[in-house]
């Protein structure tokens, strides 16, 4: 039903749970009521790399990027796509969103 919305908006999406883990009910919601409200969303799936984050972005058109994860040891990847989109020179062409059950305001800001 969310997705049903005859709403539309220019925002561009991708979204992913990031390299090393495979869970992505949580990713899966959020992507759901994003398109639900005009989004475009391109969901990148689980077990994502930092390079395949950044491919998607470089195909144009991105203006918001989504990391999740829900295993602590694999929020490790959330800062090393980050290093990576800033290596690629587009990180001031993107927001990143990063979110998942172990994820506190405190680590998004760092």
């Amino acid at each position: 039903m969310l997705s049903s919305s005859d709403a539309k908006s220019s925002i561009k999406i991708i979204i992913g749970t990031v390299q090393g883990d495979t869970h992505d009910i949580g990713k899966n919601i959020v992507s759901a009521m994003l398109e639900g409200a005009g989004f475009q969303v391109k969901d990148l799936g689980f077990d994502v790399t930092p390079e395949s984050f950044v491919t998607a972005i470089k195909e144009g058109g991105v203006q918001v990027v989504g990391m999740s994860s829900l295993v602590t040891t694999n929020m490790l990847s959330m800062k090393e796509t980050i290093e990576a989109i800033v290596e690629a020179g587009i990180r001031d062409k993107v927001k990143i969103i990063i979110g998942g059950a172990p994820v506190t305001q405190e680590y998004a800001d760092k």
